[in-house]
């Protein structure tokens, strides 16, 4: 049956509605097909043209390097230049949208009056076999984000090449910033060539200084979590300070693997290496205010130049100790410095820039005997780590049947690894080792509020999740208000409860008219995050997949049909396997969860998330129905939140959790 969504909510309404249950507004004639329906953008395999094709009697199609929400990019060879070039093409389904073509090609005008060696160079622009393209300088290399994405696990740039980097990045908006404002400055858009140099790309949504004809007032565009807080408000009068905010989220991410959400920490705090100048810095690019931050891309860079010169110098000092010959007792004492630095490192960032060292320093270090037998070691220190965090719970346990719960399955998980040893079953031991520590670790750092799900299968898929904690309640709009306070001003009440604040009674009532990227932020600031579509289904439905909280049977007499207070008595009755409360009667909830995406995939303008959960303006459903994608910009009165912590599975990064933990308490 066909759907129709809301243009103003974004709720889905089953066919036949002239009104939104949601919001009450007038419905769209537009209906949204059933799932499974074939999608214009993934006709051919997801590619316009095949390899050996010709386009436009002068581009031989080579290989697809790319593909986005809108378009393809092919290498091609131009037989007009004699030179691979590549090719960027508009999806068909696109092609007849005039302002998509519009600000398509108005990437290739601007990029046409840019001639610097820091920016990528247009050749041509054109329409051709049902499509339109835009022909380019053909870059070997990587982007920032595939460069990152491709680190070892707990590995970062050396700080002097992120300098670099931003360097040169900065030399290209300077130039740049004479003609437009790029207003998409990500990693994805920054092009790191084999001999170091930068190229910056993508201006397809920038806008010429002389036209606002593209952009209308209150139309959001770029990518949200690198965006201004004024950008996000409306794209339309932005200026160049806006592009140097993405600058500063873009610098704070590369050097700590975070995105700086919510109120973060010093990126010093995050990675030793980053020199405290560097937090001054990026809090200065990061200010809400545009009036306090660098006002233009060249002041930006003569404040960076310093500290890039001091970097060099240090990493050349470094390069020269190194090739210096020593005494072999030197050698020795140089390399024990080394390791002990890294144990100390490691217990300061809870593994985020030194996770495998730190492994495998305690790999190494464990009191096995059997040193030439990894596996062995491996199982050794899983026992350790169990112990030590199993003692650490110990004492809150008397006063917590929740706490005492998680130990008693940490104990029965690891009898069962132990047997899982005893038979040399050593794969199927750890896995079932690693289940153990992770209750174990759970009980050690139970936080009050929220509900510990162990490891398991996910319902519906059977693959196997890691443990998590999930807050036992709806975020309420008192706790985002408080948030919102944190933040300074970047983050406010959303418009609709903006007079219901300091209410008492309201403070008490679920969160709802966020959007997603607000939900994130939120989330972020705690040091959490929004659950992927599994965890939520896990922590509402238990392994069983359970389709209503109190059995597989709906229970119409339960129902309440209006939005209530958080944990509300009368809502006893919607409680999920693992205590989470309202997951199917007051609002539906905002996961992290892209639609055909990888479950950490950041979302972009455009993109959708997934919203589980019934609601109260709706009839009873059960919690296995299936997810409402909804755009994750939209607010609706029926979309809420709650977020999770998941429990580490790197053993480095676990043992510098329990042993900052131990030093704290």
């Amino acid at each position: 049956m066909a759907r129709v969504k809301c243009h103003k909510c974004g709720h889905v309404n089953e066919e036949g509605q002239e009104q939104c249950v949601s919001c009450g507004a007038g419905l769209p004639k537009v209906k949204i097909k059933s799932k499974g329906a074939a999608r214009p953008a993934e006709a051919g395999g997801g590619q316009q043209f095949a390899r050996g094709q010709v386009v436009a009697d002068r581009y031989t199609v080579q290989q697809l390097i790319g593909r986005g929400g809108m378009g393809c990019i092919y290498r091609v060879q131009d037989k007009l230049l004699g030179e691979a070039v590549a090719l960027k093409t508009l999806l068909p389904q696109f092609v007849k949208d005039q302002v998509v073509v519009e600000r398509f090609f108005n990437e290739a005008k601007i990029a046409r009056r840019l001639a610097h060696p820091g920016i990528v160079r247009v050749h041509d622009i054109g329409s051709a076999d049902g499509t339109v393209y835009i022909s380019m300088e053909f870059l070997e290399g990587r982007s920032l984000r595939g460069i990152l994405d491709n680190l070892p696990l707990g590995a970062r740039m050396p700080l002097g090449q992120v300098l670099r980097v931003f360097d040169e990045l900065c030399a290209a908006l300077e130039y740049a910033h004479r003609f437009t404002i790029h207003r998409d400055i990500k990693p994805e858009n920054v092009m790191i060539l084999p001999d170091g140099s930068v190229k910056l790309m993508d201006f397809g949504i920038s806008k010429l200084m002389a036209n606002t004809r593209l952009t209308g007032a209150s139309v959001v565009m770029g990518t949200p979590f690198y965006m201004s807080p004024e950008q996000l408000r409306n794209s339309r009068d932005v200026d160049q300070r806006a592009d140097l905010y993405s600058v500063g989220v873009m610098l704070y991410e590369v050097l700590t693997g975070n995105l700086p959400t919510g109120v973060p920490k010093p990126a010093s705090q995050l990675h030793p290496a980053v020199p405290l100048e560097l937090d001054r810095f990026i809090e200065r690019c990061v200010d809400p205010e545009p009036a306090n931050r660098f006002q233009t891309a060249a002041e930006l860079r003569a404040a960076l130049r310093p500290i890039l010169e001091r970097a060099t110098a240090r990493e050349q000092a470094t390069i020269h100790r190194e090739n210096t010959p020593r005494p072999a007792r030197a050698a020795r004492s140089r390399l024990a410095g080394a390791v002990l630095c890294m144990a100390v490192a490691a217990f300061m960032v809870l593994g985020l820039g030194v996770a495998e060292q730190a492994r495998g320093r305690l790999l190494a270090d464990a009191p096995t005997g059997v040193a030439d037998d990894p596996a062995e070691a491996e199982w050794n220190l899983l026992g350790a780590l169990w112990g030590q965090a199993r003692r650490m719970a110990m004492p809150r346990a008397e006063s917590s049947p929740d706490i005492r719960a998680a130990l008693t399955e940490a104990d029965t998980r690891w009898e069962q690894a132990r047997s899982r040893h005893a038979a040399d079953d050593l794969a199927g031991a750890r896995a079932l080792g690693l289940g153990a520590l992770q209750c174990a670790v759970a009980a050690a750092t139970w936080e009050d509020g929220m509900a510990f799900v162990p490891p398991g299968p996910a319902p519906g898929t059977g693959a196997w999740m890691d443990g998590f904690f999930i807050d036992r309640t709806e975020v309420t709009i008192g706790a985002y208000q408080r948030f919102c306070e944190k933040t300074g001003g970047v983050f406010a009440l959303p418009p609709e409860l903006a007079g219901l604040a300091g209410d008492a009674a309201t403070a008490k009532m679920p969160l709802c008219f966020v959007t997603g990227y607000e939900a994130m932020a939120y989330a972020a600031h705690l040091g959490r995050q929004l659950p992927t579509e599994a965890q939520w289904r896990r922590a509402a439905c238990g392994d069983a997949g359970t389709p209503f909280p109190w059995g597989d049977a709906p229970r119409e007499e339960v129902w309440m049909g209006y939005l209530h207070p958080v944990a509300h008595e009368d809502t006893a009755a919607d409680v999920s396997p693992y205590g989470c409360r309202d997951m199917l009667r007051n609002v539906a909830e905002w996961t992290r969860t892209v639609p055909g995406r990888a479950a950490d995939a950041l979302p972009e303008v455009g993109d959708s998330l997934l919203v589980c959960g019934g609601h109260y303006a709706e009839p009873l459903r059960s919690l296995m129905a299936e997810a409402t994608a909804i755009p994750f910009h939209l607010r609706s009165a029926t979309v809420g939140l709650r977020c999770v912590r998941t429990i580490p599975r790197d053993l480095g990064v676990i043992s510098a959790q329990l042993d900052v933990l131990a030093a704290a308490s």
